[in-house]
């Protein structure tokens, strides 16, 4: 295996699902060490290895949507999903421009770490709660996940935290979060899928299986602090890395 490939895939897989955002910490390295520079079947193999291991971890609640589609019943939680990812979908097409601005500005990305920082420690004083999803509470997580477009914002990170605010049980926060992802990341690739050969995407399989084992290892450890409300516990990190940037600079 290409030292690379080991690299790319572990930092994929461990910060996709860690709440400390991997588009964040891939620019900083594409700015910092011109290392990286995926090119896009890369990228979109270690998306599709990293997707894998979301519907793998969170197989019975897929399978329960799956059926409650096919059955016509009990749809509200799909609902819910459709409209978490609205807000999304809505930024990625008309923001597009600023976007890619904030990728090629290590400054910007630096300040965003800082605002996820704060985002996860404001954790330390929301808990969750007794309530349930409903349309309203789907929305605003879907705007938090939509300001994880911006690198250094963390997806998992800011959604999570919205949903403890909301007083959403940590348990449900935790599984609506990565069951958002799903159309998100999904439809991402797919756009971008269209691009490359299945055999360019195959060919860097090893990064796949790295990227898979390293995520599905993330989400383990994540589901069990998130339980423990310990979501706070990666502010200081992103701080340090806030300030790291600030000293080193673009």
């Amino acid at each position: 295996m290409e030292w690379i490939e080991l690299l790319i895939g572990v930092v994929q897989g461990v910060t996709e699902f860690l709440p400390v955002s991997s588009s964040g910490h891939i620019a900083l390295l594409e700015h910092w060490f011109g290392v990286f520079s995926p090119d896009l079947s890369r990228e979109v193999a270690l998306h599709l290895a990293t997707l894998l291991a979301v519907l793998i971890y969170f197989r019975s609640k897929v399978w329960k949507l799956i059926v409650s589609w096919l059955r016509g019943r009990d749809l509200n939680y799909l609902l819910y999903l459709v409209v978490g990812s609205l807000p999304a979908a809505a930024v990625g097409f008309l923001g597009k421009d600023y976007i890619e601005k904030a990728f090629a500005s290590p400054t910007a990305i630096g300040f965003f770490f800082l605002i996820t920082s704060l985002i996860l420690l404001s954790t330390r004083w929301a808990r969750g709660g007794g309530e349930n999803l409903n349309i309203p509470r789907s929305l605003l997580i879907g705007i938090a996940q939509a300001l994880a477009i911006l690198p250094g914002i963390s997806r998992s990170g800011t959604t999570i935290s919205a949903g403890l605010h909301l007083k959403i049980p940590p348990e449900e926060a935790f599984g609506f979060s990565f069951l958002l992802s799903i159309p998100a990341v999904a439809g991402a690739g797919l756009l971008e899928a269209v691009k490359v050969s299945p055999a360019s995407i195959l060919s860097h399989w090893q990064g796949m299986v790295v990227a898979f084992a390293a995520g599905y290892l993330s989400l383990s450890i994540l589901g069990g602090l998130v339980k423990k409300g310990r979501l706070w516990i990666f502010s200081p990190y992103l701080f340090l890395l806030f300030l790291l940037v600030l000293i080193k600079g673009g």
